[in-house]
């Protein structure tokens, strides 16, 4: 979807000191995002891409495969890492599946993307939008009433530049020897409209593709002390990519990009020592090489994508009983 460009006016005097950073950060997030997200896109891509194993039973047929690359931006060549997830979505459509996978995704897919499981936990995504800077370049926080789910991705371009979206996060799940720990995680991610592609009669041979997606915002809504994650990247992305098949099935295929790679498993503050990467660093140090840190520093990292894509798959399961539903109910 083209952006048209407008120039973004003052901050409002009546805006927060917090505000404005959050404000801050977010144009950066869209700068940096939106040279990931292309190169994401970008089909003459090269990047090794390793089969990973989830370690976990999902309802959906799905793959998901690593990689370690390097990225162009803002003018230099930026380690990157990353995942790819391809789903089977759905089999079931109702009259007009095009129209209706257009209004899902752009409409009800992430406003929709939560629940509650059997056991009482809950489930997905819930989001909430905050601020935004709409289409003459003006700053403002959306009102009580509007705050909860997202903006219609179609009213991106039109109505809204940028929409701010606070996303909790339900099933950060790890799990540590026989036992499992449920983590409160929650993002700030942008919805923008260069992060919203239509192609119908795709040169892929699919009746529809539809894909939305955000960069994610420096800032942690709530603090942990991980080194990578919410708030702790560089510049990252994550992308959903719908497809209509020519015979009627619904398949998705996901994206997550952060560059550079990570630098810290454990954050205790700017002066102090990741006791894993540095450990490791020292540990090579003293063995004058023998021991090489770079593999373990692999190995950790491939860990990381593989939960990222362990929480997006559950988030994909969910939401395909939602558009399942969603469908019967419309049809």
């Amino acid at each position: 979807m083209p952006t048209a460009q407008t120039s973004p006016l003052p901050i409002p005097e009546t805006f927060s000191q917090h505000e404005r950073f959050l404000i801050e950060k977010t144009e950066e997030a869209i700068r940096d995002g939106v040279q990931l997200e292309r190169w994401c896109r970008d089909p003459k891509r090269r990047i090794n891409e390793i089969k990973l194993d989830l370690k976990k039973q999902f309802s959906l047929p799905n793959k998901a495969y690593g990689y370690l690359a390097h990225v162009p931006m803002n003018g230099k060549l930026e380690s990157v890492m990353g995942v790819r997830q391809v789903v089977d979505f759905s089999d079931v459509v109702g009259s007009n599946p095009e129209q209706q996978l257009l209004d899902y995704v752009l409409r009800e897919f992430l406003p929709r993307a939560h629940w509650v499981y059997a056991d009482g936990y809950k489930g997905g995504f819930t989001m909430e939008q905050t601020l935004y800077r709409n289409m003459k370049g003006e700053y403002g926080r959306f009102s009580e009433d509007l705050r909860q789910g997202c903006v219609d991705w179609r009213s991106l371009g039109t109505e809204y530049n940028w929409s701010l979206l606070t996303v909790q996060i339900h099933d950060f799940i790890m799990k540590f020897g026989p036992y499992l720990k449920r983590f409160n995680e929650a993002a700030c991610v942008v919805a923008h409209p260069d992060f919203v592609h239509i192609d119908k009669d795709s040169p892929n041979g699919h009746k529809l593709e539809v894909s939305v997606g955000y960069p994610f915002v420096a800032f942690a809504p709530i603090p942990n002390n991980f080194g990578f994650g919410p708030g702790k990247f560089g510049a990252a992305v994550k992308l959903y990519s719908f497809f209509l098949t020519a015979d009627n099935k619904i398949k998705v295929e996901m994206d997550f990009a952060a560059a550079p790679r990570c630098s810290k498993v454990f954050d205790f503050g700017k002066n102090i020592p990741d006791p894993v990467y540095g450990g490791a660093a020292l540990l090579q140090a003293i063995t004058f090489g023998l021991w090489k840190a770079q593999p373990f520093h692999d190995m950790l990292d491939a860990g990381m994508v593989t939960q990222h894509a362990r929480v997006h798959q559950a988030l994909m399961d969910g939401s395909a009983k939602v558009w399942n539903n969603w469908v019967r109910g419309a049809s």
